[in-house]
């Protein structure tokens, strides 16, 4: 009976963890659907587009996509501050801000290319 405690206490502490992130989970894909979240992710991302246009103009691709996200760090911050509000985990915060990241990325690749093949032609 006593070895059989600290196992239940674990499975009940696992099973508890696992609702508070589900609920956490839940609040953050509420809080992403909001306008709010939507004016400010669509701020960083014109933030970092409008950036790395213009530093293809004076650098590389390369450099344009590496640099571009860096100079609008600020709005990306905003965002952050906006989640910090909730009880989030930072994990899930951070995956949440990296996902963000990456899909402005992709979008930045492809108008940094499109306006290099535009200023060469």
């Amino acid at each position: 009976m006593n070895t059989l405690r600290p196992i239940l206490l674990m499975v009940f502490l696992f099973c508890l963890s696992s609702t508070v992130q589900a609920d956490a989970i839940n609040e953050l894909n509420n809080l992403t659907k909001t306008p709010e979240f939507e004016k400010m992710k669509a701020t960083y991302e014109q933030c970092v587009l409008k950036k790395g246009v213009k530093f293809v103009k004076v650098s590389t691709p390369a450099e344009a996509i590496n640099y571009a996200p860096t100079a609008c760090k600020r709005e990306l911050l905003v965002i952050k501050r906006f989640f910090l509000s909730g009880a989030f985990k930072a994990e899930i915060l951070n995956a949440l801000l990296e996902s963000i990241k990456e899909g402005v990325e992709i979008d930045l690749i492809n108008a940094v290319y499109d306006e290099k093949i535009a200023i060469s032609r």
